[in-house]
């Protein structure tokens, strides 16, 4: 399964919108206006001109809200206008801007990777790979029993399943059921991301008290990033190029910084950790960092990002995110309908 390419532009949207946009469709939106945000942009997905994909982080933050008329509202609206187009996996992302930016330089690897950015469902936003059901086996004849039986195609009844399927994943079960269900754990991701959580807040404390480092953060978000969260993709990317442990392409850490800024994502990400850094009394939480990992790709790789105001304050005030990648990054709404 793939996704129609689109004319128009690619939108994301922060989870809190969805949830905006979610009780809009229910009936009780939090303005009137956002009722006829909500039918605008659906005229625009019906149209072709607009396309609203789904990220990993939101369906993280979706599985672990406790409420299940908020996940319901917000599922319900993000099918309408996502049709679960979704973004490809961060780690995908960084593999192609290693690739390029290895080729750039060098000229090797002769063929860089390219990497679709958007494609179908959860596991292509999870993995960077498409999985869908289909049936296989038995002969033309017991097709064609089937498909009496259905009353339907065989291709529309996997496309039915498909969807309900990735529903069911993004809406996750109701709770009067999640018990039931055997090693059902909607916060495992938490988990995770709260030892990268603990992790990061080491960076920060170092970048404020550690005099060694206080008057050089970026060498330490530099430093984190590469060992912690793309270092294989890293070992990977250089073997693709034919480089080898006795000839690495960079001898100096400056030669490697310049080569992580030259990657769209890794630069999103560190300038936004850099500004946020600077304010010592910045209590870090889990969705700062999936925010993050979210925006990495979305800036560069979306035509209209909408996102709160915190992050839009560092992203557009202080480090010019939308200038620098002729993005539009918005924080309210209601300020959506005059750029499409």
């Amino acid at each position: 399964m793939s996704v129609e390419t689109s004319d128009g532009r690619v939108v994301y949207l922060d989870i809190n919108h969805w949830y905006a946009l979610g009780r809009a469709r229910a009936g009780h939106p939090d303005k009137p206006e956002h009722v006829d945000i909500l039918r605008t942009l659906t005229e625009q997905v019906d149209a072709g001109r607009l396309m609203a994909p789904l990220s990993a982080t939101h369906y993280m933050e979706l599985a672990e809200n406790p409420r299940d008329r908020h996940r319901r509202e917000a599922a319900d609206t993000m099918m309408e206008l996502s049709r679960f187009t979704s973004m490809v996996s961060a780690a995908r992302i960084i593999d192609e801007e290693l690739a390029q930016a290895l080729h750039r330089r060098f000229g090797r690897p002769a063929f860089p990777i390219k990497v679709e950015k958007f494609g179908y469902g959860v596991n292509f936003a999870l993995t960077g790979e498409e999985k869908a059901f289909s049936l296989t086996g038995g002969s033309e004849e017991d097709r064609q029993r089937l498909e009496a039986n259905l009353g339907k195609p065989i291709k529309q009844w996997e496309a039915e399943i498909n969807i309900f399927a990735e529903y069911q994943l993004l809406k996750q079960p109701e709770n009067v059921i999640r018990d039931r269900i055997r090693d059902y754990d909607p916060y495992a991701a938490r988990r995770v991301a709260d030892e990268e959580l603990r992790s990061f807040n080491i960076l920060v404390d170092t970048v404020h008290t550690n005099p060694d480092v206080v008057p050089r953060p970026l060498d330490a978000i530099y430093a984190r990033q590469f060992l912690f969260e793309f270092l294989d993709n890293y070992t990977k990317a250089l073997e693709s190029a034919g480089f080898t442990r006795n000839r690495r392409p960079f001898h100096a850490k400056e030669e490697l910084a310049s080569f992580l800024e030259s990657m769209p994502s890794r630069r999103v990400a560190t300038m936004l950790q850099f500004h946020y850094l600077k304010d010592v009394n910045k209590h870090w939480k889990i969705n700062d960092l999936r925010d993050n990992v979210a925006l990495s790709q979305a800036i560069p790789y979306c035509d209209i990002v909408l996102t709160d105001s915190e992050v839009w304050d560092v992203a557009v005030n202080r480090a010019h995110l939308d200038r620098e990648f002729g993005t539009t990054i918005l924080r309210r709404l209601t300020d959506l309908p005059k750029h499409l």
